[in-house]
C-alpha cells in the first residue's frame, strides 16, 4: 500500500512540475503584402528544443500545421505554405533551437496569413503554447500582392478539391470500403505487455502477450475492475501504429469483459475509476458483459456492437489525434476518438474479471509501405488535455 501512495506521490510531483514555458512579444508582428516576416516565440529558461515537438499552426488547425518539427527534423508544413516557411532566427545573437528559438520564418506574405498564429511546444511531460498576431499592410505593388494571394488561394482550393475526390472515392479506386483497413494493410507493430508494471491481480505469460486476471482474484460489486490493467512496453509520440487483440482465444468463447485503449506515459492505474478520463490522459474502450460497450468519453458513449467482437484492431494515429477501433473479422469500423495526445502515450490492456478467459494481442506483419488512413471519426475532440 506505501509502494502505491509513494508512486502517486511521485507521479503527481512529475505531472504538475511543468518547467518549460513559451514565450512570444506582447504586441502584433505587422509586415507588408508580398515580405518576409518573423514571428518570434522562444523557450524559458533556455533549453535544447532539437529533441522537442515544435509545432505552428492557425487557429482550430492543430492537426494540420503551418509546420511541424519533431525528432530532430521538419515532418510536415501545410500546402499553403510549401517553400516560403522554415524555422528560423528571432534575432542575430539567437543561439537557434540549441538555445530554444523555436521562431517561424514566413515569405511572400498574403492577406490571408493575416491572423493569429500559434506556437506549441512539448515534451514528453511537459508542454506550452502561446499566440503571435500577424498584421498584414499594403505596400507599393500592390497589383502584385493581390495577384499572389489570388493564386495561393486557388492553388489551396484546387488541392483541397482534388484531396476530398481522392478521399470521396478512394473505396473504387482501391476496391476496398472504408473501415475495411487490416492487420497486414496498416502500419503494424509488434506491441508487448511491460512485465515491471502489472496489477498483482493479474497473471501476464512470459513473452508479454497474454494476459488474464490470476485465478485466486476475487472481484466485489458490479463495477468494471479498472485496477486490473497492463500498460504496454512500447511508447509512442508520433506516427500511425496498428495492433491487433484477440478477444476469443481457443477454446475459450468471446470475451465479456475487456478494457483496451492507450493511456498518457507516466500514468498509473488509480483506484477511482472517475480519474480515468481523457482529461487524465486515459483514451479507451471497454466491455461489461451484458451492460453493453462504452467508451471513457465526456461524456461517455455506449455502443450497441452487434455482433460481439472477436478481435479488436486498434489504430493510433498520432499527429490526427485519432485513436480508432475496428472489429477485424467483421472488416468493420466501430469508432474513433478524437482528441490530441499530450506527449507519449502507451497501450492500455485489461482482461476484466467476470470470465476466466485471456486476451492476446497478435503479431502483426510490418507491411513494405503503410496505406492512407481512411477511418471515419465518430467522436469529436473529447478531454483534450
Amino acid at each position: 500500500m506505501m509502494s502505491i501512495i509513494i508512486t502517486l506521490l511521485m507521479n503527481l510531483f512529475i505531472e504538475t512540475s511543468v518547467s518549460l514555458t513559451v514565450l512570444v512579444p506582447g504586441d502584433p508582428v505587422v509586415a507588408h503584402v508580398g515580405s518576409t516576416v518573423i514571428l518570434p516565440c522562444w523557450i524559458s529558461p533556455a533549453q535544447n528544443a532539437e529533441a522537442l515537438e515544435i509545432r505552428w499552426y492557425r487557429h482550430d488547425q492543430f492537426n494540420n500545421p503551418v509546420l511541424l518539427y519533431n525528432q530532430g527534423k521538419i515532418q510536415y508544413i501545410q500546402e499553403c505554405f510549401r517553400d516560403r516557411s522554415s524555422l528560423t532566427l528571432r534575432s542575430d545573437q539567437s543561439g537557434g533551437l540549441k538555445d530554444g528559438d523555436v521562431s517561424l520564418h514566413l515569405e511572400k506574405l498574403t492577406f490571408q496569413d493575416e491572423g493569429l498564429f500559434l506556437c506549441y511546444v512539448s515534451g514528453d511531460r511537459e508542454y506550452d503554447s502561446k499566440e503571435v498576431a500577424l498584421s498584414i499592410t499594403e505596400s507599393s505593388g500592390t497589383w502584385k500582392a493581390h495577384f499572389v494571394s489570388v493564386l495561393i488561394v486557388l492553388v489551396c482550393l484546387i488541392l483541397g478539391l482534388v484531396g476530398f475526390i481522392l478521399y470521396k472515392y478512394r473505396d473504387k479506386l482501391t476496391g476496398k470500403k472504408p473501415g475495411e483497413e487490416s492487420c497486414e494493410e496498416e502500419k503494424a507493430v509488434d506491441v508487448t505487455i511491460d512485465r515491471q508494471r502489472v496489477c498483482p491481480n493479474l497473471t501476464v505469460s512470459q513473452d508479454g502477450k497474454s494476459v488474464k486476471h490470476a485465478p485466486d482474484y476475487k472481484h466485489t460489486g458490479e463495477a468494471f475492475p479498472y485496477k486490473l490493467c497492463a500498460f504496454g512496453a512500447q511508447r509512442f509520440s508520433s506516427g500511425r501504429h496498428y495492433w491487433e487483440v484477440e478477444l476469443a482465444v481457443p477454446p475459450n468463447p468471446s470475451k465479456n469483459y475487456w478494457l483496451i485503449g492507450v493511456t498518457k506515459e507516466g500514468n498509473v492505474i488509480l483506484r477511482d475509476r472517475y480519474a480515468l478520463t481523457p482529461l487524465n490522459g486515459f483514451w479507451f474502450l471497454y466491455s461489461k458483459g451484458p451492460n453493453g460497450f462504452h467508451t471513457n468519453t465526456n461524456p461517455p458513449v455506449k455502443l450497441p456492437l452487434t455482433p460481439r467482437p472477436e478481435r479488436l484492431g486498434v489504430l493510433l494515429n498520432y499527429y490526427e489525434g485519432q485513436l480508432s477501433f475496428y472489429n477485424v473479422k467483421e472488416r468493420k469500423h466501430l469508432l474513433t476518438i478524437k482528441t490530441k495526445f499530450p506527449g507519449s502515450v502507451r497501450p492500455l490492456f485489461s482482461p476484466g474479471a467476470g470470465d476466466q478467459s485471456e486476451i492476446r494481442i497478435l503479431d502483426c506483419t510490418k507491411p513494405a509501405e503503410p496505406a492512407a488512413d481512411s477511418s471515419q471519426p465518430l467522436l469529436k475532440k473529447s478531454g483534450a488535455v
